[in-house]
């Protein structure tokens, strides 16, 4: 018996994911995307990524992270390339945060592999950020950066190489359930397959107008900060800010500037990337330069340069990875931003295991498979 035929819609963050385990599990499977895998259009642009175990939300991501931690490690092995560099990453808070509480249970459970610094202690060893009087900072051990056009092109290949197909540049119209299959439609006509996964990002809802009432797509920024003259990003360390101001920063490959970024609050809710505006103002980087002028001293308050980038997520901000309402044999995967990119490799192999009828692999698959989505 033939294996099913299977296509993932999206080949980015989540979909080249997935199409690696599909076809590590000898599956039949054809990728579909819009434009090619590593491109900067969507969620998955901007050179750097954060790779965390510490959570600020939800400790039943724990489990979820370690187990990504291991198959990132098995892409690299299997690929040969370089995709994270561990050099350790900050948490920060406001001790009156709900949300660093949660991160600091985090440090609890981690052990060794974390380390809880007062503000003193903190500024001593990290003076490159200034904290508020009431914060702490978590030294997390085992996080660092993630390549992330490097990640999805290296998926995306591993893919290929296992028989997967991917089809590039090739924008799919309409996914239709007919009886038990499912038609993918195109500019070329339609292709019937047994079960088809949409990891189209922020083009989920624009694709499927019935997941729209669960997602939130916005568009978000990224800008880049030089630092002073006579300073440099020596000993500069990834962070995640939790309050007073969300934020998070990660330095450039080459150690010259720092990638600064702010929260959902400032995101510019869009109805679709294709659509939405490119121009970046600089009231539209306000935010971030706060942040910028608030945390460190030493940086510019004026970005070298921004992009925009697209992400969705769901009101709950947990993930949607179930199958379509009135769909069965399509599984939609959706609204990972926020903990999209690290946990990318799980999410992935989550989605093919669904699809395959296999049991979940993660311990705490369930905390996001079981999750409730309410609509806007």
């Amino acid at each position: 018996m033939s294996p099913a035929r299977i296509a993932v819609i999206g080949t980015g963050t989540i979909g080249a994911q997935t199409l690696w385990q599909l076809a590590r599990h000898g599956a039949d499977v054809t990728g579909y995307e819009l434009f090619s895998p590593g491109h900067s259009r969507g969620a998955a642009g901007g050179e750097t990524r954060l790779f965390r175990h510490i959570d600020a939300e939800h400790l039943e991501y724990l489990p979820l992270t370690g187990r990504s931690d291991l198959l990132w490690r098995e892409l690299e092995k299997e690929s040969g390339r370089t995709l994270r560099n561990l050099t350790g990453a900050l948490a920060l808070g406001s001790t009156a945060s709900p949300a660093t509480r949660i991160a600091l249970e985090s440090a609890a459970v981690l052990g060794s592999r974390a380390e809880v610094l007062g503000r003193e202690e903190a500024q001593r060893r990290f003076p490159a950020f200034r904290l508020h009087e009431d914060e702490v900072a978590i030294l997390d051990k085992g996080a660092g950066i993630i390549f992330p056009e490097r990640s999805v092109r290296t998926a995306a290949d591993a893919a290929l190489a296992r028989g997967a197909r991917i089809l590039r540049e090739c924008r799919v119209t309409a996914v239709d359930q007919v009886g038990d299959q499912v038609d993918v439609v195109t500019g070329e006509g339609r292709e019937r397959y047994d079960r088809v996964i949409v990891a189209a990002g922020a083009w989920t809802a624009t694709l499927l107008p019935d997941i729209a009432p669960y997602l939130a797509t916005r568009r978000l920024l990224s800008s880049w900060y030089l630092p002073k003259a006579g300073h440099t990003l020596d000993g500069m360390l990834p962070y995640l800010r939790t309050e007073p101001d969300y934020s998070y920063g990660l330095p450039t490959a080459d150690g010259l500037a720092m990638k600064l970024g702010v929260g959902f609050r400032d995101h510019l809710p869009v109805e679709s990337p294709d659509t939405a505006p490119l121009r970046i103002s600089d009231e539209d980087l306000a935010p971030v330069r706060a942040v910028a002028r608030d945390l460190f001293p030493t940086l510019d308050d004026y970005p070298m340069r921004a992009q925009a980038y697209f992400e969705a997520y769901t009101h709950s901000r947990i993930e949607f990875l179930r199958e379509h309402p009135g769909m069965p044999a399509v599984l939609v995967c959706a609204g990972f931003s926020g903990k999209g990119f690290k946990n990318a490799p799980v999410f992935g192999e989550m989605a093919a295991r669904a699809v395959l009828g296999l049991p979940p692999a993660s311990e705490g698959a369930a905390f996001v498979l079981d999750a409730a989505h309410p609509s806007r």
